[in-house]
């Protein structure tokens, strides 16, 4: 009797066991499935730099400045806004050094501000500046952003 009660106890352990396991492995399965989908997914319209960023904010703006009663407008409002969101982000992925990166980071939030107060159907001209002046320190920081490329001088 003793035999036959510790199998079944053995038993019952391996099969709990393994129904643990599988369950486990179906789950991390799923949950890791999941988060490659969204790491992937990148919008169409981030940039691939930060140099490229800085450009998007300011040529982005200018359309819209120019054609605030499109279609699109909303789209590309949101577009923008995302950009402008992404700047520390792409800054950090550059070859900026830290001090420079707290700069950039210090200006994109004061772009993001302007920009919010900003209403496109009577553009205030003062904030309009503020926002091409900030584009125009983001600008600076470029050149410093992108890696050293070494000439072959063979």
């Amino acid at each position: 009797m003793m035999k036959y009660h510790l199998r079944s106890v053995t038993i019952l352990y391996l099969c709990g066991f393994s129904f643990f396991l599988l369950s486990g492995c179906t789950e991390t399965a799923q949950s890791g499935v999941e988060d490659d989908h969204l790491e992937h997914h990148i919008p169409e319209h981030k940039p691939d730099s930060f140099s490229a960023t800085v450009k998007e904010v300011d040529t982005r703006m200018r359309t819209l400045l120019e054609n605030n009663h499109a279609d699109t407008y909303q789209v590309h409002k949101q577009e923008l806004t995302d950009i402008i969101s992404w700047i520390p982000e792409m800054a950090a992925d550059s070859e900026l050094k830290h001090t420079a990166w707290n700069e950039v980071k210090q200006i994109s939030g004061n772009l993001k501000n302007v920009f919010k107060q900003i209403d496109f159907e009577d553009a205030d001209a003062n904030l309009v500046n503020q926002y091409f002046l900030l584009v125009d320190k983001l600008n600076q920081f470029s050149a410093r952003s992108e890696p050293i490329k070494f000439s072959d001088s063979n």
